[in-house]
């Protein structure tokens, strides 16, 4: 039980640390994303309104509050070259990843599962290596190529 709940916390300290190097680079990148949004020859008054609307305005530790408090809401944002809400982009790219996920993951305990079996059977070292060897191979190509073959 220790060790599942130090896991835990590492887990979350680890997505924490993460959300912040994502925010910070977000941040650094060169440009004001309130500009590039609007657009480069629009008027101040327009880029500062939505620099308002976006938060831009804010201290960065408050800006940073929110963006998590979306993310938890599963608010993501809106792309900064559409305008579009990340979400549905998200959405409508995941309907075709995850079945090809799906599929890859299948195909995979299918191959893997009787390979693993059958490498545990043999009591022939050279024959073990090959099967390690096998094993290493299969999972180093990218599950796409299995699936689209």
């Amino acid at each position: 039980m220790r060790f599942l709940l130090r896991r835990l916390l590492l887990f979350v300290a680890t997505l924490l640390g993460i959300s912040l190097v994502i925010f910070a680079a977000l941040r650094i990148l060169p440009g004001d994303l309130a500009t590039i949004m609007a657009g480069l020859n629009s008027p101040p008054e327009r880029v500062e309104a939505l620099r308002q609307q976006l938060g831009l305005n804010r201290p960065l530790p408050r800006q940073y509050l929110d963006w998590m408090g979306g993310l938890f809401r599963g608010d993501f944002g809106l792309s900064m070259l559409t305008g579009r809400p990340i979400a549905s982009q998200v959405a409508a790219r995941s309907a075709i990843t995850f079945p090809l996920i799906s599929l890859g993951l299948l195909l995979a305990l299918l191959i893997g599962i009787p390979l693993g079996c059958a490498s545990l059977m043999v009591s022939s070292p050279r024959m073990r290596s090959f099967y390690h060897i096998l094993s290493i191979v299969g999972g180093s190509i990218p599950a796409l190529w299995g699936v689209s073959c």
